[in-house]
């Protein structure tokens, strides 16, 4: 089965420079099989079925020099979050969590989200963005603060180039 590792904050500007290349190869040789990338900002697919997110990390923070956080997610995941109804509006983010969310986390992104969102597998949030993402407050960076935990944020577009390429 198909998996993505999806690296937070990488490429952006010109910091955390990270070649797609050398990711490429240092996943095949952490013996990943079949690994791709997609676009600059860190998407790495590839067919193990194990996995170890946090050697991920560790390697990547060697390799490079940096904290990276990874966050993993199935072929078979992707796809139950394009099926979601709000995965089908305009500006649609999901935005990654490193784990799942507790009932007193959902409970407060309830109270703070004006925006229409969903968790989806409680690790998962699914947003339509009454703004575009550079207006809004509910960014990944806004995810990360109140649930405090690492996420990275994928719009629905590039969710749905990643699922076709696995």
């Amino acid at each position: 089965m198909p998996f993505v590792a999806l690296l937070r904050g990488i490429n952006l500007g010109a910091k955390n420079k990270v070649d797609m290349k050398s990711l490429k190869l240092l996943f095949e040789e952490m013996d990943y099989e079949n690994v791709r990338t997609y676009i600059q900002t860190g998407n790495v697919i590839f067919d193990n079925a194990s996995y170890d997110a946090q050697q991920l990390e560790n390697v990547l923070r060697e390799t490079y020099g940096f904290d990276i956080p990874v966050v993993v997610r199935s072929k078979k995941e992707l796809e139950e979050i394009q099926q979601h109804p709000i995965f089908l509006k305009e500006q649609v983010y999901v935005m990654f969590l490193e784990r799942e969310i507790s009932d007193e986390q959902q409970a407060l992104l309830d109270s703070l989200v004006d925006d229409e969102f969903a968790v989806w597998n409680r690790r998962n949030v699914i947003i339509s963005l009454s703004k575009n993402y550079h207006q809004t407050k509910y960014t990944n960076a806004f995810f990360e603060k109140k649930l405090g935990m690492a996420s990275t944020a994928r719009n629905r577009n590039t969710v749905n180039k990643i699922v076709m390429k696995m």
